[in-house]
């Protein structure tokens, strides 16, 4: 994933300094002691009145037609609008033009036809504007937060980055030398070598399994022409969503999507893709490299964001290997048998695919050990589930954790944009925490039985001779 922001220091960078340090602070109470309430620490803290209470609206620009989810939150004067561009990230990359979404994401804020790059710098910093843009395998998004007094600057000038990028050559040459760069650190990096690996066993000749940096003759081929036609014919309205949250009327809201994208093509015109076909039949794969810590991964089908039983999934991977510390993984293999630094289990949700995964790193003398412990943590919970205990602290976690996503205004535009992609509702947030609290011990425990099968792919790098 591609990410340069212009200008990051804004007037809600104090609300990102307090996620930090509470973050920093939960995860080392909760992972060395059970009995730490999480909720008692948000109750007592700034952060217990941020709790949402905003209401949802569904907006449409009365030229462009372009829908957008909208929030006022007057508390500061500050707007944040993020935006997402689907089914246009790494993926969709035509043949001879690898990585040029992620060089696109990377470069589009150097430069217009009416400011240079260096001009943009000078303004964003200036007036307190932070403009950036990312890249994953599905889509390239991105994001602006400005004070209110700069709002119209502000939009003025995403509006030209979108729709007359100039992509200037000397950072576009800046920006190519170090993807070249990062594709030779990648080879020396073992545990981003195993995850480039994993990719290509996971999902084989689908385009998931391509490095979203592409590869180094494309990369040096791509030009500012092709970069200029690749913004044009992929960053449309029909490909478009987008989130707004701030100080501003429901009216302002609908004049920043006109102002903001009418000038985007109509329609997406790029490559579309199939469905992930996932194969659990192949064997180990082992990459042989004499490193001082063996790494492993495992991976196995998971659920989708509107299936029913996402949230009861959700809870069980947060207890098994998501809690830090704290999870059970941890506290076998690590905590108690002290065969790894730390142990994680993850979901992986995608356009095309979804996934659990597990891994970890071990030494090569404790490597096989601590597989076999996780092997037997694995299928001990999928056929003995979790107490009401271990459910129920899971759960309130989850539900307390949750108000940290409202501290800042740019947090609850990226939600807005999430809700609306995948297609959550207007009421998400306000259900949000009682999705959560609804999830029954006995519903956890079948989402063990379903997911937490022997049908896994295991990838490996290090030493094993």
């Amino acid at each position: 994933m591609s990410r340069r922001p212009i200008y990051m220091k804004n007037k809600n960078s104090s609300y990102l300094i307090m996620i930090m340090l509470l973050l920093g602070l939960i995860f080392v109470i909760y992972g060395y002691n059970k009995n730490f309430s999480i909720q008692s620490l948000v109750e007592n803290s700034e952060l217990n009145n941020r709790k949402f209470t905003g209401k949802v609206e569904e907006i449409e620009g009365l030229k462009s037609k372009i829908k957008a989810y909208f929030m006022q939150q007057n508390e500061v004067p500050i707007v944040a609008i993020s935006f997402v561009f689907a089914d246009v990230g790494s993926a969709y990359d035509d043949e001879g033009k690898k990585g040029i979404a992620s060089l696109t994401a990377s470069t589009i804020t150097d430069g217009t036809i009416f400011k240079s790059a260096d001009a943009i710098r000078d303004e964003t910093g200036i007036r307190g504007i932070s403009i950036s843009f990312e890249s994953s395998k599905d889509s390239i998004g991105g994001s602006l937060v400005a004070p209110k007094e700069h709002l119209e600057d502000a939009i003025a000038l995403l509006r030209d980055i979108l729709t007359k990028p100039k992509f200037e050559r000397k950072y576009l040459e800046i920006a190519k030398a170090q993807v070249i760069k990062s594709l030779e650190v990648e080879k020396e990096n073992p545990a981003k070598e195993l995850s480039l690996a994993n990719d290509k066993l996971i999902f084989g000749t689908h385009e998931y399994a391509q490095n979203p940096l592409g590869n180094k003759q494309d990369v040096l081929n791509i030009s500012q022409a092709d970069l200029k036609k690749f913004v044009r014919e992929n960053l449309a309205k029909d490909n478009l969503y987008v989130g707004i949250a701030g100080d501003l009327t429901k009216d302002d809201a609908k004049y920043i999507i006109d102002e903001m994208f009418s000038g985007l093509s109509d329609k997406k015109q790029g490559k579309k893709i199939d469905n992930v076909v996932l194969n659990f039949d192949q064997p180990v794969m082992k990459i042989d490299r004499k490193d001082g810590q063996n790494i492993v991964s495992f991976t196995v089908e998971g659920t989708c964001r509107k299936c029913e039983d996402f949230y009861p999934l959700y809870v069980a991977n947060h207890i098994f290997g998501g809690a830090g510390l704290n999870s059970k993984l941890n506290q076998k293999i690590r905590e108690k048998e002290g065969l790894t630094y730390g142990a994680y289990s993850s979901m992986i949700l995608t356009d095309k695919a979804n996934l659990l995964t597990v891994g970890f790193s071990s030494t090569k003398d404790n490597f096989e050990k601590a597989v076999s412990m996780f092997k037997e943590e694995w299928k001990n919970y999928a056929q003995n589930g979790f107490s009401k205990e271990d459910v129920d602290f899971a759960k309130d976690y989850l539900i307390a954790s949750y108000n940290l996503r409202f501290a800042s205004i740019a947090g609850i535009a990226d939600m807005l944009v999430m809700q609306q992609k995948m297609g959550l509702g207007l009421d998400f947030l306000n259900k949000r925490n009682d999705y959560v609290k609804n999830v029954s011990v006995e519903a956890v425990n079948q989402a063990l039985k379903k997911y937490f099968t022997d049908n896994m792919l295991q990838a490996q790098i290090g030493n094993f001779n």
